[in-house]
């Protein structure tokens, strides 16, 4: 008897979270997974954790093994690029074509990155993966000052990190009147702010940025202030 094939496009926490749940109820199928990083699973509420001293395999969700063990073909580094619907198949960047007879998409969500002039520059990063951080964690000792744009729960664990990697002079920058806009009320945002402030952050509420300049260092105008930081991360 040939198992139908189950292709699940995304190696996040919720494709590898279906796979646990699909073996856990049959093993009458044939899974395949693609992952567009170049690891396994691995838990990306707690990222900012890997700058408090935890590692890549302290946030994996499982081990290579458990696939194997599970007979499960996983493919890592190779994102879906196509999807044929009318013939059932997928096709992925290196080149690998399969037939499908189920697909999930657990592709999760992309850093939104604004349409700024000069977003294209080094020192300009995404806060989403694993080698986001490894990429900060890199540039991070050649800075003295850093920004973060947008001051949501991801933004301040953003910038404690930025801290932690010894950019003592960080900065958030928020559009709207107050932090965490869609989590707390104006006297909540007060508090915290004052407390960030304790800790050495410096916010900037109701600024919106303009452009990303400067030629040895990353220069950013933020309306209606202009600065010079040479770290700026999402």
């Amino acid at each position: 008897m040939i198992k139908p094939t189950v292709i699940i496009v995304g190696n996040g926490m919720v494709g590898y979270k279906f796979c646990e749940k699909l073996v856990a109820r049959s093993a009458d199928f044939r899974i395949i997974v693609f992952g567009e990083e170049p690891r396994h699973a691995y838990d990306r509420v707690h990222l900012s954790e890997y700058f408090g001293g935890k590692s890549a395999d302290d946030l994996s969700l499982s081990t290579f093994s458990w696939y194997q063990e599970n007979d499960i073909t996983l493919h890592l580094g190779d994102p879906i690029q196509d999807i044929n619907r009318s013939a059932k198949t997928v096709h992925s960047l290196s080149g690998i074509t399969y037939k499908y007879d189920f697909l999930i998409l657990a592709t999760g969500s992309s850093a939104f990155v604004p349409d700024i002039p000069g977003v294209e520059k080094e020192g300009v990063f995404v806060y989403r993966t694993i080698e986001d951080l490894e990429l900060m964690k890199a540039y991070a000792p050649k800075a003295k000052t850093g920004a973060v744009m947008g001051g949501g729960l991801l933004g301040l664990e953003a910038a404690k990190a930025l801290m932690d990697l010894g950019v003592a002079d960080t900065h958030v920058i928020e559009f709207a009147p107050r932090l965490m806009p869609r989590q707390i009320d104006s006297a909540g945002s007060a508090v915290l702010q004052a407390k960030l402030k304790e800790l050495g952050l410096s916010v900037h509420l109701n600024k919106s940025t303009a452009y990303i300049g400067g030629v040895h260092k990353i220069e950013i105008s933020i309306l209606p202030t202009k600065v010079y930081w040479p770290l700026i991360c999402w």
